[in-house]
């Protein structure tokens, strides 16, 4: 077993214990203040899946009161990563890895990037389920800020990466947001 599915195993399995809603309220909590101190034109951010933190509403919230004002979903289409526009009263549809994703064509670059974590570590360093999406689309494309979302119990001071994994700029846990180094976004 590599280091990194070790850590993969250890934290899907925290998550599965904790009690969810109430790390949910208070991440959510946390990205509307984010999100009302910091304006961003555009945000990408995830479909939740596998117990990931659900900021759908929160984020269409934010959208309804102009603080944001375009949102983004992921599309995996012919082994392609891209972010399309997102409404909460636009119907999904399950992309070729099966997660609901935007029906839309028109592609975005966003502003910020609102990405799930399975753990993440101090200095940035991402882990995720494997599939390398987010770290080609980081290494491919720039972003203003790339914060991940994940739960404190999977905050490490070091994480295992290699020189293809890409540092995120923050994340944002229970305990609220934490930036790890600077960005081109002004906060």
């Amino acid at each position: 077993m590599t280091e990194k599915t070790f850590f993969r195993k250890i934290c899907l399995e925290r998550r599965k214990d904790l009690q969810i809603h109430k790390v949910n309220d208070l991440i959510v909590a946390h990205v509307r203040k984010f999100f009302t101190q910091n304006h961003f034109q555009s945000v990408g951010f995830y479909y939740p899946i596998r117990g990931e933190i659900d900021l759908r509403a929160v984020l269409d919230e934010l959208q309804t009161e102009s603080k944001i004002m375009t949102l983004a979903l992921p599309r995996i289409e012919n082994h392609q990563f891209s972010f399309r526009k997102w409404s909460a009263k636009e119907a999904l549809s399950r992309d070729e890895t099966g997660v609901p994703a935007p029906q839309s064509d028109k592609r975005l670059l966003p502003q910020c990037l609102l990405i799930p974590c399975v753990a993440i570590d101090r200095q940035g360093y991402r882990l995720g389920y494997g599939g390398g999406w987010y770290d080609r689309l980081l290494c491919q494309t720039h972003f203003g800020l790339t914060v991940g979302v994940v739960c404190q119990q999977c905050i490490f001071d070091e994480l295992p990466h290699e020189s293809h994994d890409q540092k995120l700029d923050g994340y944002i846990s229970e305990d609220g947001f934490t930036l790890v180094r600077p960005s081109s976004a002004n906060l």
